[in-house]
């Protein structure tokens, strides 16, 4: 990560000279996909390792905004078009019933397994917080939106494995002099975790 700048305003995240990898890239053509039909946030592991934290993931989570089986079915032909496939099953109308029932859907690009995209509906007031206030972030001069870092750590710490409190721990050093301790807190205590220190 030498060389990369960053800048955060509260709102927008500016990265530069960030070196892009392959995960990178798989991020911007699902967002580049999704954001024509509806709006998402992009949580979990993958805003850690945006930022640099040195670790692997086989799934990026995107929370997504509802939309129609219309919707749905112009953004799966999309994803085939552009040489993704979906690994739940190859009928739109299938994986439009299993959003609608809270669970995930997964595209990958064909002939792969991972990393796959792993597409789903708000299942809580914190993925409708996170999609509600997301943060545009621009990497270069591509342009992803993630979950505010506040709801982040204290989600990361709310999910408890060693993995993700590392995640928070990173996210905490990185940006504690830019973020609002007091909306970490508010997040931290709705979350049940106020009790940890970082």
């Amino acid at each position: 990560m030498e060389g990369l700048e960053l800048v955060f305003d509260g709102r927008r995240i500016t990265l530069t000279n960030k070196r892009i990898n392959k995960l990178d890239e798989f991020v911007f053509k699902v967002s580049s996909l999704i954001e024509k039909y509806t709006e998402y946030v992009i949580v979990s592991g993958y805003v850690s390792i945006l930022f640099g934290r040195s670790r692997g993931t086989e799934d990026i989570d995107f929370v997504i905004s509802s939309l129609s089986l219309e919707e749905f079915r112009k953004l799966y032909e999309d994803f085939l078009n552009s040489g993704f496939e979906f690994i739940n099953s190859d009928d739109p109308v299938e994986l439009f019933e299993m959003l609608i029932e809270n669970q995930a859907v997964r595209a990958c690009e064909v002939g792969t397994i991972f990393p796959n995209a792993e597409i789903k509906l708000p299942k809580d007031r914190f993925h409708l917080e996170a999609l509600k206030q997301r943060i545009e972030t621009m990497i270069n001069d591509r342009r992803i939106f993630i979950s505010p870092i506040e709801l982040q750590i204290a989600y990361k710490l709310y999910l408890g494995s060693e993995k993700d409190i590392e995640d928070a721990i990173f996210l905490y050093e990185l940006f504690r002099d830019h973020i609002s301790h007091e909306k970490l807190q508010y997040w931290k205590t709705q979350l049940g975790v106020e009790g940890f220190e970082l």
